[in-house]
C-alpha cells in the first residue's frame, strides 16, 4: 500500500489487518454455547425419561411387559410420523441403517427394562439400568473414539454415575432381588448400545431415521407380545392410555438426546441424560408420598453438581 508515495506493508494498516484473537474468542464463545445447549437438551431428556418410566412402571404391575412396551412404542411411531411432516431433511443410507439398528436395540432394551420393573420395582431397577446405560457409551466415547474430556468434565462424569446410584437406592428392598437387577443390567447394556447408534445419525438427517427407529422397535415389541400372549396392547383402557402417555415422553427423550449430541460428546450427553433416577425419586416423593432417605438427597445434590460440572467443563 502506498501513502503519499511511501510504500507500507498492508498489515500495518489497522483497517486492513484482521487479528486472530477476536476469531478465537468468537469460536470459544460459540463452543461454550453449544456445550451449554447440549447439557440443557440432555437434562430435558432426563426429565422425559424419568416421567416415561414413572408412568410405565406402575402399568407393568397390571399388564404384561410386552403389552406395555408395544403401546409405549406405538406412541413413538405416531409422534414421529407427525414430526416427519415438519422435520424433513436428506438422510443418508447410513442414517437410515443406524436408525433401524437403533430401533432393534430400543425394542429389546425397553422390553427388558419393563420386565425388570414387573419383577422388581422402579427404585431398584432404574438405577442399575441407568448406570450401565450411561457407562457403555461413555466407555465407547473414551476408549473407541478417543475422546479426552477435561478434568472438570471427568469429575462430573464420575460424580454423575455415583449420584445415579445414591439417588435411587432404597434400604431393605429385596423384591425379587438378583433376577430383577440382572435383567435391568442387560437392559442397560442394550440401551447403551442404542445411545451409541443414535450418535451416528447425522445432524441433518431429520425425523426419518427416528421414525424408522421407532417403527422397528414397535415391530420387535408386537412380535414378542404376539408370541408370548393373546394380546398386543393392554386390555384395560386406563393401562393403554398411561402407557401411551409414557411413550410420548419416551420419544421426546430420544429426540432431545439426538439434539444434545449436536453440541456435546457422547460420554457427556449420556451421563447428563441418565440422571432420570433422580427424577423418579422426586416424583415418588411429590406424588406418592414416598420417603426420601438422606443418601437419596445427597444423590440428588450430586446429580445437580455433576450436571453443572459437565456444563462448565
Amino acid at each position: 500500500m502506498e501513502i503519499y508515495g511511501l510504500s507500507l506493508p498492508v498489515t500495518l494498516s489497522p483497517f486492513n489487518s484482521q487479528s486472530a484473537e477476536p476469531k478465537k474468542h468468537n469460536a470459544a464463545g460459540h463452543n461454550a454455547y453449544c456445550r451449554l445447549m447440549s447439557v440443557i437438551y440432555a437434562v430435558l431428556s432426563t426429565f422425559s425419561i424419568g416421567l416415561s418410566d414413572f408412568f410405565a412402571s406402575d402399568v407393568t404391575k397390571k399388564a404384561r411387559a410386552s403389552e406395555v412396551t408395544s403401546t409405549v412404542l406405538l406412541a413413538g411411531v405416531v409422534a414421529m410420523a407427525v414430526a416427519a411432516v415438519f422435520w424433513s431433511a436428506n438422510p443418508t443410507t447410513s442414517d437410515l441403517v443406524n436408525g433401524a439398528l437403533a430401533g432393534a436395540a430400543n425394542g429389546v432394551g425397553i422390553l427388558l427394562l419393563f420386565v425388570a420393573y414387573s419383577r422388581g420395582s422402579l427404585r431398584s431397577a432404574a438405577p442399575t439400568a441407568a448406570v450401565v446405560m450411561s457407562g457403555v457409551p461413555a466407555l465407547w466415547d473414551v476408549l473407541v473414539l478417543g475422546t479426552s474430556p477435561s478434568t472438570i468434565t471427568s469429575v462430573g462424569l464420575m460424580l454423575g454415575l455415583i449420584a445415579i446410584v445414591l439417588s435411587s437406592y432404597e434400604r431393605g428392598n429385596s423384591d425379587n432381588g438378583s433376577a430383577s437387577l440382572l435383567i435391568a443390567s442387560l437392559a442397560g447394556v442394550v440401551l447403551g448400545i442404542l445411545l451409541i447408534l443414535l450418535s451416528y445419525i447425522g445432524h441433518d438427517a431429520g425425523a426419518s431415521p427416528l421414525l424408522i427407529q421407532r417403527t422397528v422397535a414397535f415391530l420387535v415389541a408386537i412380535s414378542v407380545a404376539r408370541a408370548t400372549g393373546p394380546r398386543i396392547f393392554p386390555n384395560e383402557r386406563s393401562a393403554f392410555i398411561v402407557s401411551f402417555v409414557a411413550g410420548i415422553f419416551g420419544i421426546a427423550a430420544v429426540v432431545l438426546f439426538v439434539l444434545a449430541l449436536r453440541g456435546g460428546s457422547l460420554a457427556v450427553v449420556s451421563v447428563a441424560g441418565s440422571q432420570y433416577a433422580a427424577v423418579a425419586v422426586l416424583l415418588g416423593v411429590a406424588i406418592r408420598g414416598q420417603r426420601m432417605w438422606w443418601w437419596q438427597a445427597l444423590g440428588l445434590g450430586g446429580s445437580s453438581l455433576a450436571v453443572a460440572l459437565i456444563a462448565i467443563g
